[in-house]
């Protein structure tokens, strides 16, 4: 008799610490409800700035339109997302791109390690006005990183668009053409 109110005592134990966490867990639920709007949207500060930044309007991507192009483009705004670039995709689609956003205008240098396709290179400055366009930029495979070409512009620019090899012809694109663009 004894033997069988210890087990039952276990039951009821075990029973009890099974009832606390579905309570526990009811709650933590109800609380992520009623209070999940406030903290939905993670922020950060800019260490630069002292401004607070919402994550949630980091934007990836952006329309780009000059002329009659239009593309969507990546956004590449770190070193580590310029560095890599296009040379992530084994492809790209005729609408796609890749804007590199840069915090000072120069006259930065673009070279085709690791790409798999031909792009145009178009340099963008302040005022979103075409500063140069390299086209038909081809792929550059069994060179080592000295030897491979370096593509730099006439002028400084803050901006660098590329996209598929061609499309600056195809949609006649010149310098001091603007850029439509929000990022």
């Amino acid at each position: 008799m004894a033997g069988s109110l210890s087990g039952r005592n276990r039951r009821l134990s075990k029973m009890k610490k099974d009832i606390a966490v579905i309570i526990g867990l009811f709650l933590l639920i109800v609380i992520l409800l009623i209070f999940g709007q406030s903290i939905n949207t993670i922020s950060f500060v800019n260490p630069r700035s002292n401004q607070v930044t919402d994550i949630k309007n980091q934007k990836k991507s952006t329309t780009v339109i000059i002329n009659s192009l239009e593309v969507n483009a990546l956004i590449a705004k770190t070193p580590a997302e310029r560095k890599k670039g296009l040379s992530i995709k084994d492809l790209l689609p005729l609408n796609e791109g890749m804007l590199f956003v840069f915090s000072d205008s120069a006259q930065y240098g673009f070279w085709m390690k690791d790409m798999k396709f031909a792009i145009d290179i178009i340099w963008i400055d302040e005022s979103k006005k075409i500063v140069d366009i390299a086209t038909n930029v081809t792929t550059q495979p069994g060179k080592k990183d000295k030897q491979l070409t370096i593509y730099r512009p006439k002028s400084a620019a803050i901006y660098v668009l590329e996209v598929n090899s061609g499309l600056s012809e195809l949609h006649n694109l010149r310098i001091g053409d603007s850029v439509n663009f929000e990022i």
